[in-house]
């Protein structure tokens, strides 16, 4: 079994909540290291927490398709 290529946290940018992916290799397409998703406004910390929990236990690799320069 392969490591992922992510770790996953809640994070709350301006008291908003969104998810926070950190890459641990080098992903094709992406600048930088960090990813956030923004969560809908009506989404709880709970929420959040609660795809952080699934995206660990069932998110393999990210991986970008159709870069264009």
């Amino acid at each position: 079994m392969h490591q992922r290529n992510f770790t996953v946290s809640v994070v709350q940018p301006g008291g908003k909540v969104a998810i926070e992916i950190e890459f641990n290799e080098k992903v094709h397409g992406l600048s930088g290291d960090t990813l956030w998703l923004s969560l809908d406004d009506g989404a709880s910390v709970e929420d959040a927490e609660a795809l952080r929990a699934l995206l660990e236990r069932i998110g393999h690799r990210i991986t970008v398709t159709n870069v264009r320069s």
